[in-house]
């Protein structure tokens, strides 16, 4: 969908407990092609394909890019384009079979580099199913130096996104950009598929979403019109919601089965390509008709061959007809069985799928964030959930505080700080333990307040724990910049020249001295 490709940067996850300090080494990833090899992370739609698909180019002909499917699929020996070049695989994430064998497929990957000589490599995958320093021990024994580093993809800056937007030719970037935060969905921006998505949405006169989950839905109704009129079918007017439910059908079908999509007349349907007469639905015509849509396209190299835009795409479809089904009376636990492993864990593969059905179903909502928190929040949309379930996600998340992985990716979970939420966030803030698993969840609670909009209930606990030389520093930092936002102009810099004179007085240790300065 992008219509211009910005420079992307990265920052280097370093190992062992990095969040004691909140610094980080951002870098344009450019910067790491003679690297023997590397793991780039990244949300859904954050553009690793597209970045891998760059650097590739910039090797020439001494590197190839492989779907990690087909790398762990398809006979070695067959594809000499392999042999001798700079590896970049593209999506861990969408072969790891599942929370209990996660390791499998990725120990698969690990075989066949081996098997290949040890080549320099570039692997992807989503974020939160890295499993951190675990996968990352186990990768640098097929290294050729046995170092691998780990990066992650840095959201775009907003030079990245007024160049995309005026790309996409919308009239007033600097007006776009004011209406996404007065919205409060400027979260969405720094994500190329999101930032594309919502420029689609304005651009086709609709009115500004408030959240990620109406920003998807009213994409989706705008890309399954067909606007060539030479496409359209005759005589016929299109059925969007028709449509839709056909799309989710589709997507559905697809990400259960773990297929790449669908053949469409003479092209030579398979496992992974089934013909679209195979797939049972009330309305085969909308099948039909939904496969030629904008929401689809046609999978390179192949003939008549088909699949959706983007899997984030397919899994937001995928649950919103999953969704309407339990509305209709399926229950439930049946879904819920096609998804989730024996142990009752969401399969990795499928926690984008689960976390949008979390959003659009009431009915499995509780089950799912049981199950699965973190995805639930990372992918899917929590804006719409009710008090009780805001505080089940969070208690969810505590108990899960050794799955976060990465810290950063907390952002995600702003929608979770609102007033009402005042005392739960407080209950946690005020933990006396300093345990390690504690001040994890504090920094991660902390990270995720510190880009919400102002809780005037917090500010002075925040102020507490900047004096609080029990945590770890980063965490004074954190409540530093959540405090910032707490509070009118007024008390704030009364309560932070206070600050700034225990600091220089040498009575508390410098949370942000820089930044104590610059706020004065």
């Amino acid at each position: 969908m992008m219509n211009v490709i910005v420079p992307r940067t990265c920052t280097v996850i370093p190992l062992g407990d990095e969040k004691r300090d909140p610094t980080r080494d951002s870098r344009p990833l450019s910067e790491f092609r003679d690297a023997p090899a590397y793991v780039l992370l990244g949300d859904p739609g954050s553009g690793k394909t597209t970045a891998f698909e760059t650097e590739c180019e910039a090797h020439r002909e001494k590197a190839c890019k492989v779907d990690a499917r087909d790398f762990l699929a398809l006979d070695i020996d067959m594809h000499h384009e392999w042999q001798n070049k700079t590896l970049f695989i593209d999506g861990l994430d969408e072969v790891r079979a599942g929370s209990g064998d996660a390791r499998a497929p990725f120990d698969q990957v690990r075989k066949r580099l081996d098997v290949l000589g040890r080549p320099r490599f570039r692997l992807s995958c989503r974020e939160a199913d890295w499993l951190g320093e675990n996968d990352w021990q186990h990768l640098t024994t097929v290294s050729k130096d046995n170092s691998v580093t780990v990066l992650r993809l840095d959201p775009l800056t907003e030079l990245d996104i007024v160049r995309i937007l005026e790309a996409d030719d919308v009239e007033d970037a600097g007006v776009f950009l004011e209406q996404a935060r007065s919205h409060g969905i400027n979260g969405l921006l720094g994500n190329p598929q999101t930032l594309e998505m919502l420029a689609t949405v304005i651009a086709a006169g609709k009115e500004w979403p408030d959240s990620r989950l109406q920003t998807f839905e009213q994409a989706c109704l705008y890309l399954v019109l067909e606007h060539n009129q030479e496409h359209k079918i005759a005589s016929r007017p299109a059925n969007t919601p028709g449509l839709l439910a056909a799309a989710g059908r589709l997507c559905a079908v697809q990400l259960i089965s773990g297929m790449e999509g669908y053949t469409q007349g003479t092209g030579g349907p398979d496992s992974d390509f089934p013909s679209l007469n195979e797939i049972e639905y009330e309305n085969p015509d909308a099948l039909e008709s939904v496969l030629s849509t904008k929401l689809f396209k046609a999978k390179s190299g192949s003939l008549n061959r088909f699949g959706p835009i983007h899997r984030h795409v397919a899994e937001y479809l995928g649950a919103r007809y999953l969704a309407r089904l339990i509305e209709g009376g399926l229950p439930a636990s049946r879904v819920l069985s096609l998804i989730t492993g024996e142990d009752g864990i969401v399969v990795t593969e499928l926690r984008g799928l689960t976390a949008w059905l979390a959003a659009h179903s009431k009915s499995a909502r509780s089950e799912l964030i049981d199950r699965d928190p973190v995805g639930v929040g990372l992918y899917g949309e929590i804006r719409g959930f009710s008090l009780h379930e805001k505080r089940a996600l969070l208690n969810a998340l505590h108990s899960e505080v050794s799955r976060l992985g990465s810290i950063e990716l907390a952002e995600a979970f702003g929608p979770l700080a609102t007033p009402d939420m005042v005392p739960a966030l407080t209950d946690v803030l005020i933990n006396r333990s300093r345990e390690s698993e504690q001040q994890t969840f504090v920094y991660f609670v902390l990270r995720f307040l510190r880009e919400a909009a102002a809780i005037p209930g917090l500010s002075d606990l925040l102020v507490d724990i900047v004096r609080d030389e029990t945590r770890w520093p980063g965490i004074n930092a954190l409540a530093l910049d959540a405090f910032v936002r707490s509070k009118d102009e007024e008390h704030q810099i009364g309560t932070l020249k206070s600050l700034l004179k225990d600091v220089e007085a040498g009575r508390v240790s410098d949370p942000d001295k820089e930044l104590l300065g610059t706020l004065l």
